[in-house]
């Protein structure tokens, strides 16, 4: 993933509860059809990368309840919205197939997180 300036700088802003949250949605979004596939896996870790999630954000999100993750992803600005849905994007398709369980997880979150269309 080449990161202009510009990426990098808002993707310097996310919180540790946000960078938790992406990081459970991301976990989710790859064992969504069942297969936990070395190239998803290998997606998440750049996503980790960017965002700078430390191991103290994973071990933190796996304690997070589905009430905070949701209110955390829903109410963060369009900006970062828009990088949660392209960085689930890119798991889905990151083992090259996606699932049918992986396209409606992806319109369900969609929805719910209120994310803006992309493509």
């Amino acid at each position: 993933m080449n990161l202009s300036v510009f990426d990098q700088m808002a993707l310097s802003v996310f919180t540790s509860l946000e960078k938790q949250s992406v990081f459970q949605l991301l976990y989710g979004a790859m064992q969504i059809d069942g297969i936990c596939d070395n190239r998803e896996i290998a997606t998440i870790n750049k996503v980790n990368q960017i965002l700078k999630i430390t191991d103290a954000d994973v071990e933190a999100s796996r304690k997070l309840d589905e009430t905070t993750m949701v209110g955390c992803l829903r109410n963060m600005d369009t900006l970062k919205k828009i990088y949660v849905a392209k960085f689930m994007a890119q798991v889905i398709l990151a083992d090259g197939h996606v699932d049918p369980k992986e396209e409606m997880f992806f319109n369900y979150i969609q929805q719910k997180l209120d994310l803006p269309n992309i493509e």
